[in-house]
């Protein structure tokens, strides 16, 4: 069921509201997620509709994708395949609540590190 959000960036200087199709979270664990936020990147299915305010850089770090941050502090904001609405992370979301792991992409490539197993 679609369901409005908010949130923004570490230093208030980037704001969005978006409509999610869901309450689904993506966790990938690729090469280039794993080098921007020091672990998995964690996201929400694409946005059916959405609306920034401030200034949001891009990065376009594949042939098919694009990464959102905030030109003045560098909090991750999304990830933006070609042709679709961008896939906010679930730490901007001013509520982080009710979300649910739907998909685990490249889950070969997590580094032992971060093993959670090994903990208990």
């Amino acid at each position: 069921m679609s369901h409005a959000v908010t949130g923004g960036c570490l230093c208030g200087a980037v704001r969005y509201s978006a409509v999610l199709p869901d309450h689904d979270l993506c966790v990938c664990w690729c090469s280039q997620c794993r080098r921007q936020c020091s672990g998995p990147l964690v996201s929400l299915s694409p946005a059916v509709e959405w609306a920034v305010e401030g200034e949001a850089a891009t990065f376009r770090a594949s042939d098919h994708a694009s990464r959102g941050f905030c030109a003045a502090c560098g909090s991750t904001l999304f990830w933006q395949g070609d042709g679709e609405g961008p896939s906010f992370t679930l730490g901007s979301l001013d509520h982080r609540d009710g979300y649910r792991i739907a998909r685990v992409v490249h889950a070969d490539a997590r580094p032992d590190a971060y093993d959670l197993e090994a903990l208990r």
